[in-house]
């Protein structure tokens, strides 16, 4: 009751989930992904295929920019999944 005078949900948590629910993957760790998947991308670029350091740092960063929504729609789509199954294994509470 108190927590639902302070604004906050009755869960006791930011999200509104209940306790035990598995928690949504936060911002930073697709902006480190995408981090990752851009090195690991410019490096195949310039070290396996020969591309001048420019073009592989420029094709990298593309794919970066574009591994951002495309991780949070992934990250949306697992939580979902994970939030069903979680579901199903304590009954819906």
């Amino acid at each position: 009751m108190q927590a639902e005078e302070e604004g906050q949900p009755a869960s006791g948590r930011k999200d509104g989930l209940p306790k035990g629910a598995p928690k949504r993957a936060g911002f930073r760790s697709v902006l480190i992904r995408a981090g990752l998947a851009a090195l690991i991308f410019y490096a195949f670029l310039y070290f396996i295929n020969g591309d001048s350091p420019q073009v592989a740092a420029g094709f990298a960063l593309v794919m970066g920019v574009i591994m951002i929504p495309l991780g949070m729609l992934l990250d949306r789509v697992a939580h979902r999944m994970a939030l069903r199954r979680w579901q199903k294994q304590t009954g819906g509470r």
